[in-house]
């Protein structure tokens, strides 16, 4: 191994040599390799002086409402929105199911008619109030009201 290649290699081991992650020989070498090294030494002793500042810096804590609020958030909107997936694929197979009934038996009877005549009604009023949803939410007044 070549001197630009060792140094290299030495100077990927800094951090892991700073946080004690090092086997015995590797510790060593590096330690070696930084008393000879300016560079090196150099990077160390910034690394060192990094750690230190780092350490001392105190983070905020979140307040507990924001923490709750956040947590709800999360815990709401997947089940939410995988909800609505599953209606909506539901209804779509539904709308196929129906689709497939009324092709094989061309033309349907009385109770085909109905119960066709119930799922479309059914689809068409969940259409209409997710549509009349979407179109008011702008103007929802309520919509950031906090429980």
């Amino acid at each position: 191994m070549d001197l630009a290649q060792n140094h290299e290699k030495m100077q990927r081991l800094l951090s892991p040599f700073l946080d004690d992650e090092l086997t015995q020989g590797e510790s060593r070498r590096v330690r070696v390799h930084v008393e000879d090294c300016r560079e090196c030494a150099a990077t160390l002793e910034e690394m060192r002086h990094l750690r230190s500042l780092t350490a001392s810096v105190q983070f905020a804590e979140p307040p507990e409402d924001r923490m709750a609020q956040i947590e709800r958030s999360l815990s709401v909107r997947m089940p939410r929105q995988a909800g609505w997936a599953m209606i909506v694929a539901g209804l779509l197979a539904w709308v196929a199911y129906a689709a497939v009934l009324a092709w094989r038996a061309w033309p349907p009877g009385l109770q085909e008619l109905m119960a066709g005549a119930i799922i479309i009604g059914l689809i068409l009023l969940f259409v209409s109030v997710v549509r009349q949803r979407m179109i008011e939410l702008p103007e929802d007044r309520y919509r950031r009201v906090k429980k």
